[in-house]
C-alpha cells in the first residue's frame, strides 16, 4: 500500500518549527503571570474617595478680613468664593484625618460638583456669611468635592 501523504506532512514545517519555542514560552510565562496575579490578591480593589463633612461659610474673594480659619478658594459652577472652614471630618475610613486631606490639596482650591438641587442653595446671592454643612466625596487629585448633602443655616 502506497501512502498518498508526502513524507514531510507528519513533521512540522520549517516555519512552524520556528514558532514552536515562542508558543511554548508564551504558555509558560502566561501561567507564571497568572499564578503571581492570584498570589497578590487577584483583581485590585479600587477604594472610593473619602466621604467628608465640611462646616464652614463663604466669603467673597475680595474679603481681606483676617481669620484663624483654614480657607480654600472654591468654585460653584461659575461663582467663585473663599470658603472658611470651621471643621472638616472624614466620615469614612481613610489614612488622613479631615485636616490632613486638606493638606493634600495644593494649590488650595476646590470645585463643587453634584446635582443641581444641591448646588442651587450655594449659588444664591446672599449665601456669603451663612454657615452651612456640606457632605460629599472628596476627589483630592481632581480638586473636586462631589456633593451628596447640603444644609444652609441662618447665622
Amino acid at each position: 500500500m502506497v501512502s498518498t501523504l508526502p513524507p514531510f506532512a507528519l513533521s512540522p514545517s520549517k516555519g512552524e518549527r520556528r514558532f514552536l519555542p515562542l508558543g511554548l514560552a508564551l504558555v509558560f510565562f502566561s501561567l507564571q503571570f497568572s499564578l503571581a496575579f492570584a498570589q497578590v490578591g487577584g483583581i485590585p480593589r479600587i477604594k472610593p474617595p473619602p466621604l467628608v463633612r465640611i462646616v464652614g461659610a463663604f466669603a467673597s474673594l475680595e474679603d481681606t478680613q483676617r481669620s484663624n480659619l483654614q480657607t480654600l478658594t472654591v468654585r460653584v459652577k461659575k461663582d467663585k468664593w473663599r470658603l472658611r472652614i470651621r471643621e472638616i471630618k472624614a466620615l469614612t475610613a481613610t489614612t488622613n484625618s479631615g485636616w490632613g486631606l486638606l493638606k493634600d490639596l495644593f494649590p488650595p482650591w476646590l470645585r463643587f460638583a453634584g446635582p443641581d438641587e444641591l448646588l442651587a442653595p450655594l449659588q444664591q446671592q446672599d449665601i456669603a456669611g451663612k454657615p452651612f454643612i456640606l457632605e460629599g466625596r472628596l476627589y483630592v487629585g481632581d480638586h473636586m468635592l462631589y456633593l451628596t448633602a447640603v444644609t444652609v443655616t441662618e447665622p
